[in-house]
């Protein structure tokens, strides 16, 4: 059982972008930009070659609308579409999922201090606040109200 599998069966919090039979989009709860979104299919597998092409094809598809609709609700101006498919690639929760990572120009030196940060964080739980959930929510919502 992964986190991402407890987000998916509602058991951990999350801010929901998308949600359908096949996959779930929701915000990345640290942010490497504003808007980092993660892909995940329902289906609990580690990499990407365990998933049938037809649930790779949905995944990517959902990845891209998500990209599309972040440039719209909060003006970035291109998208990082990442995937460590597997613990040698530093994949740190072995269940697959599509980093949707805003970029939003100038913004290099911090970006990828922000991936550094990103991987380090990982083994450090963060609080759930009121407040950061909030602001999840939120992001959430006007990159949702551009999906449809």
């Amino acid at each position: 059982m992964t986190i991402f599998d407890a987000i998916i069966d509602g058991r951990l919090p999350a801010s929901f972008v998308h949600r359908d039979e096949h996959c779930v989009a929701f915000m990345d709860i640290n942010p490497i930009t504003r808007g980092h979104v993660l892909v995940v299919p329902r289906q609990s597998v580690a990499t990407l070659d365990e998933l049938d092409a037809e649930l790779r094809a949905h995944l990517w598809d959902v990845a891209t609308r998500v990209a599309r609709a972040q440039r719209a609700a909060h003006g970035s101006r291109a998208q990082h579409l990442l995937v460590n498919d597997g613990k040698a690639a530093s994949q740190t929760v072995p269940h697959v999922h599509i980093h949707v990572i805003p970029r939003y120009g100038k913004d290099t030196l911090r970006t990828v201090g922000r991936l550094i940060w990103h991987v380090g964080t990982l083994m450090i739980p963060r609080p759930e606040t009121t407040a950061r959930r909030q602001r999840l929510d939120a992001l959430a919502a006007r990159i949702a109200a551009h999906l449809r």
